[in-house]
Order: structure tokens, then sequence, then C-alpha cells
């Protein structure tokens, strides 16, 4: 029987491909969710995710196991209108999906996100031909 935070994993998936769905970027997930030693083919996403368990979250007297979920998703610009596509559809998407709280209460196991930390998207970096993001979020699952 998976853990909360397998499940919480796979809710994290479900939830980038959906804004893969909804952008113009096919976003697949990388070999590794640690590291950067793998190749991007020209045009394409890859995404990777982690999640790191933190200190339950106490709200009266139930507690609430915590995590820190941070995806970081990666692109191989073969063009300046490509470049463009992702930062505006696939970034656009991924936050939209990721730092919304109704998002996470609508995948089964998750209580919602932390209301004492604020998700978070950083600055599209580039290096060479691949740009890339991250998405952080601390997210409730529900008690047990």
């Amino acid at each position: 029987m998976p853990t909360a935070y397998e499940d919480l994993y796979t809710a994290t998936k479900a939830i980038v491909a959906a804004a893969s769905a909804a952008s113009t970027t096919t976003l697949t997930q990388a070999g590794s969710n640690y590291g950067t030693d793998f190749s991007i083919p020209s045009g394409t996403g890859l995404y990777q995710v982690k999640v790191q368990p933190e200190q339950d979250y106490p709200r009266g007297t139930v507690n609430y196991p915590r995590a820190t979920v941070t995806i970081l998703i990666h692109h191989y610009r073969s063009s300046l209108v490509n470049e463009e596509a992702f930062l505006h559809s696939t970034m656009f998407q991924v936050a939209e999906r990721v730092l919304v709280g109704s998002v996470w209460t609508a995948e089964s196991g998750i209580f919602g996100l932390d209301p004492n930390e604020e998700p978070a998207i950083e600055d599209g970096e580039r290096v060479g031909n691949v740009i890339s993001f991250q998405v952080t979020a601390v997210v409730l699952m529900n008690a047990t």
C-alpha cells in the first residue's frame, strides 16, 4: 500500500500532466528526479518532482502530514518563437495549477496548501539552449 508521500508524488505528476496537456509544450518525466545529467531533445520539455517530508502541521487536535513539493521544468529551446511559447504557455499552465490550493484539494488524499507557506515560482533561467524554472509548494495531506 502506498504511503501518503507516494500518493502525493503520484498526484503531483498528475498535476504536471494536466499542465502539459493544456500547454504548447509536451512535458515528460526526466529519467531522474535528482541532478541534471540527462539530455533534452530539441523543442521538448522534461520535468522532475521532488517530495520532501516536513514536520507535521498541527491544526487543533489533528496533525496533518506535511511535505515540500518541488517541480523543476526544463525545456530545450530550438528557436526564439519556441522559447516565447514555452514561457507564456507552459510556465503559466504549471503555475496556474501548482500555485492554486483548490487544485491540490481536488486530488485524493491531499488536504490543501499550508496556509503559512506561500507557493512560489522562480524566474526562468537559461543555460545554453535550456530554460529551467522551479515551482515550490508546501502541501498538507489528510490526517491519518
